[in-house]
């Protein structure tokens, strides 16, 4: 853990002005390194498969793993590059053996999507079905990258597939979004366009080389460019990259003592020293802030994490870092599930991050009261309106859901969001 705060100020170079590094981003080492290795690993089966040998294990089992591992390395590629850092990941212990869960939560993600292109083909009438898949299809492609981006940093199936997530970070981004979005496509059938112009009578085993050093190469390429759309609009999404929140300010003798605590495992020791910083240097609150919560979560004192998580989290919201405010409230309400936050302001945003993160009774628990404590606040009838909806969509708890619906309804009953609750309430009853 450091405790370094930022030396000079990152420039972000717009996408548009750095096309060819994207092309060659997976030809740097160690990525080279994984579409040889990749490669090569297919060839062979191809060879061997063609040859009548291999069996079961090479004819089958590799090619399925080299897959999983493509995948899960595309991942890792989005999320480096996402924070800022401009090489692929390196071949350690983490990247061959950990997050292997997003290869299957994607698979999991098609399934849903198959599920409910299949749900709406049986409830539509026959003479829409057509124009309905057309439509659905059209959607779920022009989603798709913010359905990846997100299972990248997010981790979740649900906030993968919640259409508030997605259409949130495309129209948040903007323009940038749907033009990479067009790239993609274009990349998309670059594996093809190669294999029909070089690839006709090689042999099977060079086909199978020269196909899959390809595809990874546009798949690479791709995961590589919508990692740099989230770094370079990353205050549109709510997102902190690495790059911009961990990099040295000068700071070093001031900062020295406390790294040297966090090595020597005194931790009380390191989180007084921040606490320090904090009052005498308020311009870097945030950041010191956030390195006191790391180390005040590795003590027995519970009272001081509160405290700075508290001021922690109306900060990070105040600067619209939702993502790692929600982060925060997460780890106090580990401590003490009964917390909340002090402003009512705060509430809206974190629940909207808590339902997009799949934490639903989180969620709930947070608003329970809401409307007690700021008897006045505007945001009851919006925030119990997305708890009515929590309760009916995701908590499968239907009667709850009615009865927060009345309480809008009967509470605001000409508030804009009485009209939605009455509609939700009018769809449980049916």
């Amino acid at each position: 853990m450091s405790a370094r705060m930022r030396r000079k100020p990152v420039t972000i170079t717009p996408f548009w002005n750095r096309m060819p590094r994207f092309f060659l981003y997976p030809l740097t080492p160690p990525g080279l390194y994984v579409l040889l290795a990749l490669a090569v690993t297919n060839a062979i089966v191809i060879d061997l498969a063609s040859g009548g040998g291999g069996g079961f294990l090479f004819g089958l089992m590799v090619p399925i793993v080299a897959a999983v591992f493509s995948i899960k390395y595309g991942y890792d590629i989005l999320e480096q590059t996402a924070n800022g850092h401009t090489l692929p990941p390196r071949l350690d212990r983490e990247t061959l053996i950990d997050g292997y869960e997003l290869p299957f939560k994607q698979i999991a993600v098609f399934i849903l999507l198959g599920l409910f292109a299949w749900a709406l083909a049986l409830i539509l009438p026959p003479a829409l079905v057509l124009v309905g898949f057309i439509v659905y299809t059209i959607a779920v492609a022009a989603l798709f990258p913010a359905i990846v981006m997100t299972l990248a940093l997010e981790r979740s199936v649900f906030a993968a597939l919640n259409p508030a997530t997605l259409f949130g970070i495309a129209f948040r981004i903007g323009w940038p979004y749907f033009a990479v979005f067009g790239l993609l496509i274009l990349l998309n059938g670059g594996a093809g366009t190669v294999m029909s112009l070089f690839g006709q009578g090689l042999p099977l085993a060079a086909q199978a080389f020269l196909s899959t050093f390809f595809q990874n190469l546009f798949f690479f390429t791709m995961m590589n460019l919508m990692g740099y759309l989230i770094f370079q609009y990353h205050d549109r999404v709510g997102y902190a990259p690495e790059a911009l929140a961990d990099a040295d300010d000068g700071w070093g003798e001031l900062l020295d003592p406390v790294d040297e605590d966090i090595e020597a495992g005194n931790y009380e020791s390191a989180a007084q020293r921040l606490g320090s910083l904090i009052r005498e240097h308020p311009e870097h609150a945030i950041e010191l802030r956030k390195q006191r919560h790391q180390v005040l979560k590795l003590t027995d004192d519970e009272d001081a994490q509160v405290d700075n998580a508290g001021t922690l989290l109306s900060e990070l919201i105040d600067a619209n870092r939702l993502r790692e405010a929600t982060e925060v409230f997460i780890d106090i309400t580990d401590i003490d599930p009964a917390l909340r936050p002090a402003r009512e302001t705060d509430y809206e945003p974190l629940m909207n991050m808590l339902v997009q993160r799949g934490e639903y009774r989180r969620a709930v628990r947070m608003a329970n009261g809401f409307h007690k404590d700021f008897p006045k606040s505007p945001s009851i009838p919006p925030l119990y309106l997305e708890v009515a909806r929590v309760f009916a969509d995701f908590l499968q708890q239907p009667h709850k859901a009615r009865q927060v619906a009345d309480f809008v309804i009967r509470r605001f009953p000409d508030h804009p969001a009485a009209t939605r609750a009455r509609a939700l309430r009018d769809a449980l009853a049916g």
